[in-house]
């Protein structure tokens, strides 16, 4: 496939053509798999949905793969498979020859942009059956995955289009991050801090505001180890309160950390912090529960006094102020508590006077670490609609929260999805099943080689015994967690009956453990319908994704705008990140790459 990536990082009549190309060429695979993506897997059996939606092809090869295979089969990697026992003719192997040279010479866009000559799987009703394998039907949906669209930059490639240096400093500091931090949490803040610390640099911005900062991990790391002033901003009390006592505790320890000799054995080193760590988990854990509270007033006020210490340097020059602050590593933190909207006055919560002096000096930088459902979309309103917000630098997360426009045509300018003019105009709505395929972590479940659990087994099978016992229930009745609670299926189903308000004391254990016995055999049909259907997850979320960067090339003051691959999708399955910048920042990148 062609790689864009320059050109997407340029906001151009190119960047626009390639989006729009690439999201309708999206919308018309993600509709002709509408079936399959919107299936509830409540009603696997009751729908019979393995064999209304499954062509028999499909079904042989998906039955035929051993459970490694299995588990793996929606990753981005080359799908190891089982081949079916069964004997091709020679006629058979000549014509399944033919048809994949053609589909390897046939251009995608060109294929696929056609409505009519995708819907070759799940289209309306029952499926059409020209999707002829499942290496075929998972070729296909790879293509659309952000890792192999040619579309996303990795960091190594923004730095050489900016001319920075991508080479990580500070080696013995960055074990900050490491020791007070899960594996997860700590690779997503040493690798996001990082990336806004080289945009601050480049930039020349003067101060960073952490949307939805939570207990502050990010924002003490852009403070401490790379000397940046950082507003956190949270829409909890208790998050602020916990991020202002977390942030005594480690500035009290960043001095013992930075210099503890590295001729130390590492257990010493673990040992050392392990008390630290003990304290901070302990109280971000009690005011996250809301065991504490703070006035929001309070904390106004305390922002507003420490933001104005920062003041005095704004009239020097933004190039020298940046210099000064990232090489002196003078900084600071300050958490807040606000409400984040695209209205917000960025300016009045960093505590800048509104004189038109200060406001033309300030440079801000949005950033945010999984920003969770409309939060994200929410940020990138904010720093189109804020005249300071000059670099952005936004990881979202949760899809199933996102708000959708329902009626076909209606703009929402509050709504989540879609962002972008194009998608708007023509009416995209997904849907909530398919934003919860959206989130699904395929490269990790699939490094793990897990098969998916026995309780959506449990679930769909419980659903036959309501439908069977108690006439239709709505599929959208959730039951929660108990199958981790329950002993076995009888004791599951009764758990499950008494959540749906349902009597079950006609019930006995025999008839119960019948229906498992029934369906035990299909267990395997399920597996294989998850995964099939895993498949398409990184297509949906793709498609949320470059609604996102569509949105921001959409706009006339923004210069450059990518979406990144910052993170391992396997310890952080939410990995890309928005990176834009305004044209008042004049960015001159390298010729070489663009």
């Amino acid at each position: 496939m062609e790689n864009h990536q320059s050109t997407m990082w340029t906001v151009s009549e190119d960047s626009h053509h390639i989006l729009h190309t690439r999201l309708e060429n999206l919308w018309s695979f993600l509709q002709s798999k509408s079936d399959l993506i919107n299936a509830h897997l409540v009603d696997f059996f009751t729908e019979d949905t393995w064999d209304r939606l499954v062509p028999k092809d499909l079904q042989d090869e998906l039955l035929s793969l051993s459970d490694p295979d299995l588990s793996s089969l929606p990753s981005s990697t080359t799908l190891q498979r089982k081949r079916s026992q069964a004997t091709e003719t020679e006629d058979d192997k000549e014509e399944h020859k033919n048809t994949l040279l053609l589909n390897e010479s046939t251009d995608l866009d060109s294929s696929i942009g056609n409505a009519k000559a995708t819907e070759n799987f799940c289209g309306k009703c029952e499926c059409e059956k020209s999707q002829s394998s499942l290496e075929e039907f998972r070729k296909e949906a790879q293509q659309f995955v952000l890792s192999n669209s040619g579309i996303c930059a990795s960091l190594d490639e923004v730095w050489r289009t900016l001319g920075v240096d991508s080479k990580s400093k500070d080696e013995d500091k960055r074990r900050f991050v490491k020791e007070h931090m899960c594996v997860k949490k700590s690779h997503e803040v040493e690798v996001l801090s990082g990336v806004v610390a080289k945009l601050c640099q480049v930039c020349h911005v003067d101060q960073v505001v952490d949307i939805g900062s939570g207990k502050g991990y990010l924002s003490e790391c852009l403070y401490l180890q790379h000397g940046l002033t950082v507003l956190g901003v949270d829409a909890s009390d208790s998050n602020t309160h916990g991020a202002k006592k977390r942030s005594k505790l480690l500035e009290r320890q960043w001095t013992a950390l930075v210099n503890r000799p590295r001729t130390s054995a590492n257990k010493e080193c673990i040992n050392d912090s392990e008390p630290i760590r003990e304290v901070v988990e302990k109280n971000s854990e009690s005011e996250v529960a809301g065991k504490e509270s703070c006035s929001t007033e309070h904390i106004g006020d305390a922002t507003q006094q420490e933001v104005s210490r920062e003041t005095t340097t704004q009239k020097q020059t933004r190039c020298s102020k940046s210099k000064d602050r990232v090489s002196s590593k003078q900084g600071s933190f300050t958490p807040t508590t606000a409400y984040i909207n695209p209205d917000t006055d960025l300016a009045d919560l960093v505590g800048v006077s509104n004189s038109d002096e200060t406001l033309a000096d300030l440079r801000l930088l949005l950033t945010g670490l999984h920003t969770c459902g409309d939060l994200s979309p929410t940020m990138l309103r904010l720093f189109v609609t804020c005249p300071q917000a000059a670099v952005l630098c936004s990881v979202g997360c949760c899809y199933n929260l996102l708000t959708e426009v329902e009626k076909p045509g209606a703009i929402d300018e509050k709504c989540g999805f879609p962002l972008s003019q194009l998608l708007q105009t023509k009416s995209v709505h997904l849907g909530r099943t398919a934003r919860m395929l959206s989130c699904q972590a395929v490269e990790r479940i699939s490094r793990e080689g897990r098969l998916p659990a026995m309780s959506l087994f449990y679930r769909a099978v419980l659903q036959v015994i309501v439908r069977d016992k108690f006439g239709h229930v709505d599929n959208n009745k959730t039951v929660g967690k108990v199958a981790a609670k329950s002993k076995g299926f009888v004791d599951y189903v009764r758990r499950a009956l008494r959540r749906l308000q349902l009597e079950h004391a006609h019930l006995s254990d025999e008839e119960i453990n019948r229906y498992f016995e029934q369906y035990q055999g299909k267990l395997r049909h399920l597996h294989a319908f998850i995964q099939l259907r895993a498949c398409l997850a990184p297509c949906i979320e793709a498609f949320i994704l470059l609604d996102r960067l569509c949105f921001l090339h959409e706009q006339t003051g923004v210069s450059h705008a990518a979406l990144v691959h910052v993170f391992d999708p396997v310890i952080s399955p939410r990995c890309f990140a928005l990176v834009a910048i305004k044209n008042d920042c004049n960015i001159v990148t390298s010729q070489e790459n663009v």
